[in-house]
């Protein structure tokens, strides 16, 4: 115990071997430390310029529009709403054992996406729907959801259809080609009305 008794002196020695300096009661202390050099270069400002560029307007683009020989705005079916959402019913000229019933909906400002049942020969099957409507052309591709049989090859409509009547994009016209498991099996002529 001797020992750690005078451990403890000489540390208590070393402490208050250190320089002190008695201030009177209300002085600062001034550091003993030098401070670190806080200079930092003077950023480069340059003054703001006050002159405005001129404006110039710009012209809107009217999308889809059409100018005729006189070059003014012709009113036609380009000026209908770009909407195809709704149910739509697919009749083939030459196929009349096929039909298609689609709900379709805008995905984007031009995307068509749908979902729907394709009859053949009195049975229908489910089908998808995608595909692309700017002015006043609907291009389609329908596909079957799924195969009737594990070893029945998928249908596939490519339609490229366009307004025929401009209320409301109601009814559109034009061809189809039918392919199944990327066969050729067939093209044609098809009409598509807005219920």
């Amino acid at each position: 115990m001797r020992l750690e008794s005078l451990l403890l002196f000489i540390i208590l020695l070393s402490c208050l071997s250190y320089q002190t300096c008695a201030l009177e009661p209300g002085e600062i202390a001034a550091p003993s430390i030098k401070a670190a050099n806080m200079n930092m270069p003077k950023p480069i400002i340059t003054s703001p310029s006050m002159d405005t560029p001129e404006a110039k307007p710009k012209q809107q683009a009217i999308p889809d529009s059409n100018l005729n020989q006189t070059g003014s705005m012709s009113t036609n079916l380009t000026q209908v709403t770009n909407d195809v959402s709704g149910k739509w019913s697919i009749k083939f000229d030459d196929r009349p054992d096929r039909s298609l019933d689609l709900t379709l909906w805008s995905s984007g400002r031009t995307n068509i996406m749908g979902y729907g049942t394709l009859t053949k020969g009195g049975a229908g099957n489910s089908v998808t729907a995608s595909g692309s409507f700017a002015g006043e052309e609907l291009i389609l591709t329908v596909k079957s959801a799924e195969s009737e049989y594990a070893s029945q090859k998928y249908d596939e409509y490519d339609l490229d259809l366009f307004v025929i009547d401009d209320t409301a994009n109601s009814t559109l016209s034009g061809t189809y080609i039918l392919m199944s498991g990327g066969e050729f099996l067939g093209d044609g002529n098809a009409t598509a009305l807005k219920h």
